[in-house]
């Protein structure tokens, strides 16, 4: 297929879908406003359609979160015909050592667990309790590369470590798999079925959520990409909004900027850190969030002696400054009795920049060094996005 063919198939696919789904959906919604919580968050109108030609099968993501009032959307179409499905989705799972389920069938409300992500989830708050999946596998996944009939998939993660070790997180909202002819023939809806398509996902509930908190979540992707933003416009934006940074982390009790005053005499001043969000267990860690971008690289110096730059070390330092607080018994005396929060060995965890910044030993090396775990924006949003699509509603 040449690069002209698959634009011309990528945007007659893209207009049909629009015209025969997208609108049909929409129009529904705006005389039934009140389907939209069991609606698919993709649709109408996605965030963002990527087509792909690959191996041997045709692959259309459909990708959250939409907004119901704009009917523009991301287009992406690839041509790869070596790829398959999991290369489409960006999920390398080939290093890992996991069991392949070949099954041909639908699949909704899944999760998979591979290589050491479970370990990873429990280090990163995550409570397995609050997943109200169908169907979960440890170190397992099923093979929908290679269908010999067309099947979708809808409200399903994966959460595996790459090569490196770091976590990573996929979350399908929706999407279509239609197997090639034998001779490489792309099959797909016509209009006709397109239409039946749209009224099959009016009609398919996925477990609810709450609409005003997606548009929160949109929201503040844009906020944070705002040309002027700084750390205390996130923060107050994310206490007035506490569902958000709760979903992302599987905590409840954040406390928002707690004045931490010394309980002995110090010419320190005293502190305010972002958030001291509580565990399941009753304690309270430490979280720090700064901007969402990297004035430079966050890591310095010869490739033998590599440390954190000076953006990177004063955010830890000042999160050093907040665990120093809390290993001061009378402190943590006076905040349990006055605030109500207990501290013991308080976990650090920084949240700054993107994930482009930072590289999986460069993260690594500051847990190591520096006692503090990093996540990027991106990955924040990621985890508070395919939880928010769990949430049970009434």
């Amino acid at each position: 297929m040449t690069k002209e063919e698959l634009e011309v198939f990528i945007k007659q696919t893209s207009n049909d879908i629009k015209d025969y789904v997208f609108s049909p959906i929409h129009d529904y919604i705006t005389n039934k406003p009140e389907v939209r919580s069991s609606l698919n968050p993709a649709f109408p109108y996605p965030y963002k359609l990527r087509i792909g030609i690959l191996d041997n099968c045709l692959a259309v993501e459909y990708i959250g979160p939409n907004k119901d009032e704009e009917s523009d959307f991301g287009c992406e179409g690839i041509y790869q015909p070596t790829w398959d499905v999991y290369d489409f989705l960006d999920i390398q799972i080939k290093h890992l050592n996991s069991l392949e389920m070949q099954i041909e069938t639908d699949m909704d409300n899944m999760s998979f667990f591979l290589g050491k992500s479970m370990t990873y989830l429990s280090d990163y708050f995550y409570d397995m309790t609050q997943m109200p999946y169908e169907f979960f596998m440890l170190n397992g996944f099923i093979d929908f590369s290679k269908p010999t009939r067309p099947i979708f998939i809808s409200n399903t993660n994966f959460f595996w470590t790459d090569g490196n070790d770091r976590l990573k997180i996929k979350h399908i909202d929706f999407m279509e798999i239609f197997p090639l002819g034998e001779n490489g023939e792309i099959y797909y809806h016509d209009n006709n079925s397109l239409k039946k398509f749209a009224d099959f996902i009016v009609n398919y509930e996925v477990p609810k959520y709450k609409v005003k908190l997606h548009s929160k979540l949109n929201e503040f992707i844009e906020f944070i990409n705002l040309p002027d933003i700084n750390e205390t416009q996130i923060t107050a934006f994310l206490s007035q909004n506490p569902e958000i940074l709760q979903l992302a982390f599987g905590v409840h009790q954040l406390n928002p900027e707690i004045i931490l005053e010394w309980q002995f005499e110090t010419e320190l001043n005293n502190l305010k850190p972002d958030f001291l969000p509580v565990r399941m267990d009753g304690y309270a860690d430490i979280m720090e969030f700064k901007l969402p971008y990297l004035k430079n690289s966050p890591m310095v110096g010869k490739l033998e002696r590599r440390h954190p730059s000076f953006e990177i070390d004063t955010a830890i330092s000042q999160l050093d400054a907040y665990a120093y607080w809390c290993s001061q018994k009378a402190n943590t005396d006076w905040l349990e009795k006055n605030k109500g929060i207990k501290v013991l060995h308080p976990r650090k965890f920084l949240i700054i920049g993107h994930s482009k910044d930072f590289n999986a030993e460069e993260r690594a090396k500051l847990r190591n060094i520096r006692d503090t775990t990093v996540f990027t924006y991106d990955e924040f949003i990621d985890m508070a996005r395919f939880q928010l699509y769990r949430i049970q509603t009434q």
